[in-house]
């Protein structure tokens, strides 16, 4: 398409092409000019400079004083961590043979177990991570932690080291086997693979948990490398006892691990770097166990500061001499223990519960602590209150001597009681019992009875309570719960299968008291079973078969100021061995340095 213009678009075309060229002009004579100025202000070439010759006189040389570098500050190196405490005896080394407190703060330390208990009593996981019971309560299964590493071969714990330490346990038949005999089958017991293991049992058992705190778990290549062949145990020969017992290292993986053995006097542990768990901030890095508790030697190592925590066995005075020494302070510490005074139910007049009730109001609780253990804390029925499943009792009791003769005078014996001496044993391995056997026996003539007192040696005091014929009247006597719930307790001391042992001089012929407790550890569920304690203690208490003195405490002086204990504290477990548990006990030698000064 083409367009034509018109006059008016031809006069405006041309209007802007002249405006086009005077622009195009103007553009032109300002480059022009621009560039003039850029050439007539360009600098001219710089004048001509002479440079002066210097003079030729050499400068003077200038002295130099040579200084001493300062070395670079040095970190002092680290001061190591020592705790040192007393045992009644070296530790027995072989966590299937050893059951006393030394050799059980031995593997506490040294080896895992698959649970871990807690100071309310609760368990919890530990080398294994989980578990599950079947319905019918006879098989439970773990799962165990990976992780878990040996401290000899560096191997990882596995399902089979597990079933390789129960049955070595069983086998061998000592330390801590009489917690598992009854209850374990092995033949039902199974690994399911490297990491699950089936634990198969001849019965329910609920507390079973609450047992495996005492199955220690061993590296099984390892104990394997070193079996003795011909021994005791068929094609394990001697189970690696042998070795173990030599001390030349250790099978466990636990936080701490055998550094040395010295027979007969002492274990020095290190700490294994490679454990699993968690240590405290500053605890030991290494660790002396003394096998001694001889007095003078205790109380001088510990007036020198080198002796961290002593033994539960020094007399009272002992205690309060250390407790004297600047820095020091007695631990006073719960026990799953409980000291009794055991009446035998089958001997006149005893088989009268008159007189038994008798004599639980004639005796003075108050005085038996205040004047003869005033660390000692009431006992107030069958179980401590430190065991899971305690219930208190119906009544407490108090010295009453008018409502005591009372009950006396409802007794078949009345009128007649002089012609049944009562016979009273203490152990003469324990000296504090002497006083209170004495107490018992002027609280008792008051109200009219007979008390022969007789010193017996530990031996004889067992030997005695093996029949009902040879055992005494009555007996003072220390015992400890088998396991942290109450039922380690009760039917330890009242079932009849503890006829003849020393744990009992009741003598108790009740078929129903078997029954209520067999069904009671049977039970499953926990509440339900604690419930059934209850009634059980209930029971027994209304028997007045024994008197309930103390629930047992440990003492143990130690060097409060520059250790931090804190089984004082009641952050440990009461279960035997575990207030010495030394990864969670914290040393500080900058504060032992200052009382060295």
């Amino acid at each position: 398409m083409y367009y034509t213009m018109d006059a008016t678009m031809t006069s405006r075309f041309k209007y802007g092409l002249s405006r086009l060229y005077a622009t195009i002009i103007a553009v032109v004579v300002v480059i022009a000019v621009v560039a003039a100025a850029v050439y007539l202000t360009r600098p001219t070439a710089p004048p001509t400079v002479t440079t002066p010759t210097p003079a030729t006189t050499s400068p003077a040389t200038p002295t130099v004083t040579p200084t001493t570098p300062t070395p670079p500050a040095t970190t002092p190196p680290p001061v190591e961590r020592v705790l040192r405490f007393t045992n009644a005896n070296v530790p027995n080394l072989d966590p299937a043979v050893g059951s006393d407190e030394a050799s059980t703060i031995y593997f506490i330390n040294v080896y895992d177990t698959l649970v871990y208990p807690l100071p309310n009593g609760t368990i919890i996981p530990h080398a294994a991570e989980s578990w599950s019971v079947s319905e019918d309560g006879l098989v439970w299964t773990f799962r165990i932690r990976r992780g878990v590493r040996f401290h000899v071969t560096g191997r990882e714990m596995t399902a089979y080291d597990v079933e390789f330490s129960l049955r070595r346990l069983i086998t061998i038949g000592r330390g801590y086997a009489y917690l598992f005999i009854p209850v374990v089958d092995l033949n039902k017991t199974r690994v399911v693979d490297t990491y699950t293991i089936q634990i198969g049992l001849k019965r329910p058992f609920g507390p079973f948990p609450y047992i495996l705190t005492r199955l220690y778990i061993v590296d099984s290549e390892l104990i394997r490398q070193y079996i003795k062949k011909p021994g005791p145990y068929g094609d394990f020969g001697d189970y690696g006892t042998e070795w173990l017992a030599a001390g030349e290292a250790d099978a466990g993986s636990g936080p701490y691990m055998l550094a040395e053995y010295r027979r007969g006097e002492a274990v020095v542990l290190r700490k294994y770097e490679g454990w699993w768990g968690e240590f405290a901030p500053n605890a030991p890095d290494k660790v002396v166990m003394l096998g001694t508790n001889e007095p003078t030697t205790v109380l001088t190592l510990m007036s020198k500061r080198e002796l961290e925590i002593t033994d539960t066995w020094q007399p009272l005075e002992n205690y309060e001499a250390m407790s004297k020494i600047s820095g020091v302070k007695i631990a006073v510490l719960p026990t799953i223990r409980q000291f009794y005074i055991m009446m035998n139910t089958q001997k006149p007049p005893l088989d009268d519960v008159h007189v038994r009730r008798a004599i639980s109001l004639a005796f003075d609780y108050r005085a038996a602590i205040e004047g003869v253990n005033p660390y000692q804390r009431r006992a107030l029925g069958p179980v401590p209150s430190t065991l899971a499943g305690y219930c208190p009792p119906p009544v407490i009791l108090e010295r009453d001597v008018k409502a005591a003769i009372e009950e006396l005078k409802k007794s078949k014996y009345w009128g007649q009681l002089d012609k049944y001496p009562i016979t009273v044993w203490w152990v003469a391995e324990v000296p504090w019992e002497e006083r209170i056997a004495l107490l018992l026996k002027a609280n008792l003539e008051e109200i009219g009875l007979k008390v022969e007192v007789v010193k017996q040696p530990w031996l004889s005091v067992v030997q005695g309570l093996s029949t009902l014929e040879t055992s005494p009247h009555m007996v003072l006597v220390i015992v400890t719960a088998d396991y942290m719930e109450a039922g380690g307790m009760l039917v330890k001391r009242y079932h009849s299968s503890a006829h003849g042992k020393y744990q009992q001089n009741e003598w108790l012929f009740i078929p129903e008291l078997d029954r209520m407790l067999e069904d009671a550890v049977a039970t499953l569920d926990q509440e339900e079973r604690f419930r059934k304690y209850c009634e059980i203690q209930h029971f027994i208490f209304d028997l007045y078969a024994t008197l309930y003195v103390y629930e047992y405490v440990d003492l143990r002086a130690y060097q409060a100021y520059y250790v931090d204990f804190p089984a004082t504290r009641g952050e440990a477990a009461p279960l035997l061995g575990y207030h010495m548990e030394c990864r969670k006990i914290q040393v500080f030698p900058e504060k032992r340095a200052e009382l060295l000064k």
